[in-house]
């Protein structure tokens, strides 16, 4: 949720169009100060969708080389703040031309085994579905177009009006202010049907929140069951353990051992039990934490830092659970337990 995606998500709304004319909708937009570009596309990038299909840079070529590619319009860089590496990104002025032009990132270059970004430039490319030779226009520096569960992968950018479902709106200011703007064009452009948007920020997030939110707050629920049913099975050995050493514990008292000393022979076996379940515990978690993890390309790391955090925090609670027991025991009157021998 933290990493570098590559584009700008910030101040940045997606519009679903359902069917409304795309040019019609951003004309409506743009009137307005506060809106700053508006950009008709398929998909919202690393929101874990996009289009993919073959490409080869000759029809000999036995394979098709399958790329991820998303269809924009010509503002899709400046609204997203994309830079370029090398040529140029469609332009307004070449019209329905434009679907013979094909932009890619940095890893589709690399992957078509061109040296260098420019040497791609002029270069055609073969589309599969109707054969079809696109003109390499420009490439485009690698962002995260996937979700982040897996690296940079090749990347082209198409030009097909037809196929966009979303206007993209980079606005200025307040977001209130911003989706009041939305429905108002909206509501000259098509008002026979609801407005549907919402941040881009918010949509890249939600595919995420979708997949880990339920399973943390499952393995969340698992994990304090876990240490409550811990915590109580410490308590019950801890109170066991005490009511049947009363009578030693009020001798050893007579006999002179201090409070400190009690505790300390009282807590040594649980405390023991807690240094056992760490030495268990660590490695552990350090290698089964680190092996789910290496299936994301960007994650986090835990390291012994976290472990380390993790095992004091446990260590407190046991010791908390087992010395509200040793303490009320070490502190006992002895005369109570020894009044009847």
């Amino acid at each position: 949720l933290t990493a570098d995606y590559g584009f700008n998500m910030k101040e940045n709304l997606m519009i679903r169009l359902n069917n409304t004319s795309a040019p019609t909708l951003k004309a409506e937009l743009l009137r307005y100060p506060n809106i700053r570009n508006a950009s008709a596309v398929s998909h919202v990038p690393a929101s874990g969708i996009s289009y993919g299909n073959g490409f080869k840079k000759d029809i000999a070529e036995k394979d098709w080389l399958n790329i991820h590619y998303f269809v924009v319009d010509e503002d899709y860089l400046q609204n997203m703040e994309i830079q370029t590496v090398a040529g140029k990104f469609f332009q307004a002025a070449n019209g329905a031309s434009n679907k013979n032009f094909v932009v890619l990132n940095e890893e589709a270059v690399k992957v078509l085994n061109y040296k260098h970004p420019a040497d791609a430039l002029g270069e055609e490319l073969i589309y599969q579905p109707d054969s079809a030779r696109k003109v390499i226009i420009g490439v485009v520096r690698n962002y995260n177009h996937s979700a982040l569960m897996s690296k940079i992968e090749p990347m082209a950018l198409l030009y097909d009006p037809e196929q966009v479902n979303i206007v993209q709106v980079r606005y200025e200011g307040d977001y209130a202010e911003a989706a009041q703007v939305v429905e108002k064009a909206w509501a000259k452009v098509n008002p026979a049907l609801r407005s549907d948007y919402k941040t881009v920020e918010e949509e890249i997030k939600y595919f995420y929140s979708t997949i880990f939110g339920d399973v943390v707050n499952i393995v969340g629920v698992i994990a304090g069951l876990a240490i409550l049913i811990s915590c109580l099975g410490l308590l019950g050995m801890a109170t066991y353990t005490i009511e049947t050493r009363k009578k030693e514990i009020s001798i050893r008292k007579v006999l002179g051992s201090s409070n400190r000393a009690l505790v300390l022979l009282l807590s040594k076996g649980f405390l023991m039990i807690l240094i056992i379940a760490a030495t268990i515990g660590i490695p552990l978690a350090f290698l089964l934490n680190n092996f789910w993890l290496q299936f994301m390309a960007y994650r986090t790391s835990v390291g012994l830092g976290t472990i380390a955090t993790g095992v004091l925090l446990l260590t407190a609670l046991g010791a908390a659970t087992i010395g509200s027991q040793t303490l009320r025991a070490a502190y006992t009157n002895p005369a109570e337990n020894l009044k009847n021998e």
